[in-house]
C-alpha cells in the first residue's frame, strides 16, 4: 500500500494550524482536546496523525494541484503553515 506523504503531510499542517489557532480562542476547544486525549498537544497530534494517514492514502495516486508538484504543495505549506502560527502570535502578543 503506497502512501502520498506530500499531500499528507500538507494537509496535516493546515489542519495543525486551524486547529492551534482555534484552541487558543476558543477555551471550550481547547478544553474537550484536554478531557479527551489528556493533554490538549496529544489530542492534536493524534487528529493531525489521523488525518495524515487518510489524506495521504486517498489521494496516493493523485496530483492535488495543477500548478505544481506535490513534494512543491508540501514545501509551501511548511512555510505557509510556520508564516500563519508566527504571525498569529504576534498579532496575539501585541493585541
Amino acid at each position: 500500500m503506497k502512501i502520498n506523504f506530500y499531500v499528507g503531510g500538507a494537509v496535516a499542517m493546515w489542519l495543525l494550524v486551524a486547529m492551534v489557532i482555534a484552541a487558543e480562542l476558543f477555551a471550550p476547544f481547547k478544553d474537550m482536546l484536554s478531557s479527551i486525549f489528556s493533554h490538549h498537544w496529544i489530542g492534536k497530534l493524534v487528529i493531525v496523525m489521523i488525518v495524515f494517514f487518510l489524506a495521504g492514502f486517498l489521494f496516493r495516486d493523485k496530483q492535488l494541484t495543477g500548478e505544481f508538484p506535490n513534494s512543491e504543495l508540501a514545501w509551501k505549506s511548511a512555510l505557509g503553515s510556520l508564516a500563519a502560527v508566527f504571525l498569529f502570535y504576534v498579532i496575539h502578543f501585541f493585541a
